[in-house]
């Protein structure tokens, strides 16, 4: 029961910072929201040790830190990464909300 819900935790950070990403600009009630201060943080560490600039472990030749990869098509060409203002179409929220643990992001392997 304590590693679904340390894995519910983790999910809810990603889907918030997903919906962040994915609905264009936010601003929080004291400050405005910035890419870099406050979402680049978190997918760095939880996204870029398999979707990072480093090209020898990248996964699924997907850079999230690359905007021309993230929000490019993916091998289906009428797939992307993110699709800003529709998490309906993105493959990112996709495979954050998946429940096979084949296709969920980050993999539960990973214990990102």
């Amino acid at each position: 029961m304590r590693v679904t819900a340390l894995v519910t935790i983790q999910r809810i950070g990603l889907i918030s910072i997903a919906g962040l990403m994915l609905c264009g600009a936010f601003r929080a009630q004291t400050a405005e929201l910035r890419f870099n201060r406050d979402i680049r943080p978190i997918i760095s560490d939880r996204c870029f040790k398999c979707h990072g600039p480093d090209s020898g472990s990248r996964k699924a030749k997907l850079r999230l830190d690359d905007p021309q990869s993230a929000f490019g098509p993916r091998k289906n060409p009428n797939e992307h990464a993110i699709v800003p203002g529709k998490p309906e179409q993105s493959v990112l929220v996709r495979r954050i909300f998946a429940t096979d643990p084949d296709d969920v992001m980050p993999p539960p392997a990973s214990h990102l």
